[in-house]
């Protein structure tokens, strides 16, 4: 199902926001100018400005106008499903600088955690990635996938080339996922000191599993984060 026009040009004020263009605490142009801007008609800018307003992105304020909340109002970042933007897009709106590196990328072989996951596979990508904010570490994500399945893996610099774009040129991108979010106690070897984490703590896991549209197993990903740094929005059943 395509997405709806508002739908876009909210997206697109977003990119206005991680290009620079509107600054945290600045008063956003007006819906005409909006709408002269980004093609859109000014109802469709209307929309798209409500509803990143009631997802907290944007704060109207009488008689004043609308403006981008600025980083002084929090000095967290808001993730899990219920985010109204990606953390990404979260540190951009703040004013500061996204960026991840590759930590470690490596074959790994007949562990027992992975084997009962995946079921058919013993040899198995590992990819741990650092996501930063301002090159201040917020999140730690350790991403595996069977190498059967993705065996020119090796050839691709992951820092620059994104993990699903890659599964999708091989036919297994996940577009089904299910996830569970817990709080994870830190073990020794878990390697999370980037994130202040030390053995003993607790850090904010969100656990996932990838599937294609065949129902084929293809990722299994964990990430880690600095729970002082991050608000979980996600929605409780009833």
């Amino acid at each position: 199902m395509g997405k709806f026009l508002y739908q876009k040009a909210r997206e697109e004020i977003i990119s206005l926001i991680q290009d620079g263009d509107i600054k945290p605490s600045e008063k956003i142009m007006p819906e005409r100018e909006l709408s002269e801007l980004l093609g859109y008609n000014r109802m469709t800018i209307k929309k798209a400005i409500n509803s990143l307003v009631a997802e907290g992105v944007l704060m109207k304020k009488r008689g004043a106008g609308t403006f981008l909340l600025g980083t002084d109002n929090s000095n967290k970042f808001d993730i899990g499903d219920e985010a109204p933007i990606s953390l990404s897009q979260g540190i951009k709106v703040k004013g500061m600088i996204s960026s991840s590196f590759v930590e470690s990328f490596k074959i790994i072989y007949d562990t027992p955690e992975l084997m009962t996951i995946f079921g058919d596979y013993f040899e198995f990508f590992e990819l741990i990635r650092v996501r930063e904010a301002d090159s201040e570490a917020v999140s730690i994500q350790k991403a595996y996938f069977p190498f059967r399945l993705f065996k020119d893996a090796h050839r691709y610099d992951f820092s620059q080339f994104s993990l699903y774009d890659y599964m999708e040129y091989k036919n297994k991108r996940p577009i089904i996922f299910k996830k569970r979010f817990f709080a994870r106690r830190v073990e020794k070897n878990m390697n999370l000191e980037k994130i202040g984490a030390r053995a003993g703590e607790y850090v904010l896991c969100i656990e996932y599993l990838g599937y294609t549209e065949q129902n084929e197993l293809v990722e299994y990903t964990q990430s880690f984060f600095d729970s002082n740094k991050v608000n979980l929005a996600i929605e409780i059943p009833r």
